[in-house]
C-alpha cells in the first residue's frame, strides 16, 4: 500500500507525526493508500516555505512561470491513464468522467500559461487634471483554498495555475 508524503519546501518529506489518514475506495471501502495526518507544525512549515519563495517567484518573468504550467500539462497528459485510475479509485467516478477531468486539467494549465502574454492592467482617470492612474496587478502573498470534492484534480490545478 502506498504511503504518501507531504510536499513542503520543494521536497517530499516523511510523516513526522506518525499518524495516517486512510484513503478509501468509496466503491469497495478498500484502503488504497495512506496520507500523512499533518500537524499544525507541518502547516506552519509549508506556509513559511511558501512565503520564503514568494519574492523570487514574483520576480520570475511571467513567460517563465507559464513554462512551468506547460510542463505540468505535458506531465499530466503523459500520466493520463494513471491519474484517471487514481480519480476513479479515490472518488468513485466513472472512467469517462475521470478521464475528462484529467484532460481538462491539462488543457486548463495550457490555457492559463497562455495568459503570460496577455497580462492586463488598467488606466484609471484621475480626479486631478493631466493625470492618470496606472493599476498593475501583482501577487500579494501566500493564500490557501478550501475545495469541494467533486472535481478534486481540476480544482487543485485551477487554484495553482
Amino acid at each position: 500500500m502506498k504511503e504518501l508524503k507531504m510536499f513542503i519546501d520543494g521536497r517530499f518529506i516523511e510523516n513526522e507525526s506518525g499518524k495516517w489518514i486512510k484513503v478509501l475506495n468509496p466503491s469497495t471501502e478498500e484502503v488504497i493508500s495512506l496520507m500523512p495526518d499533518g500537524t499544525v507544525e507541518d502547516a506552519r512549515k509549508a506556509i513559511d516555505a511558501a512565503e520564503k519563495a514568494q519574492n523570487q517567484w514574483e520576480r520570475t518573468p511571467s513567460i517563465e512561470r507559464a513554462a512551468y504550467l506547460t510542463k505540468i500539462a505535458t506531465g499530466i497528459r503523459k500520466r493520463e491513464k494513471e491519474l484517471t485510475d487514481i480519480i476513479v479509485r479515490e472518488g468513485g467516478k466513472t472512467q469517462g468522467l475521470a478521464n475528462v477531468e484529467v484532460l481538462f486539467t491539462a488543457d486548463y494549465m495550457d490555457y492559463m500559461a497562455g495568459w503570460a502574454r496577455r497580462y492586463e492592467g488598467e488606466i484609471i482617470p484621475s480626479d486631478r487634471p493631466h493625470e492618470n492612474i496606472f493599476l498593475f496587478k501583482r501577487p500579494i502573498g501566500v493564500t490557501t483554498g478550501i475545495l469541494p470534492w467533486n472535481f478534486p484534480f481540476f480544482l487543485v490545478a485551477r487554484k495553482a495555475a
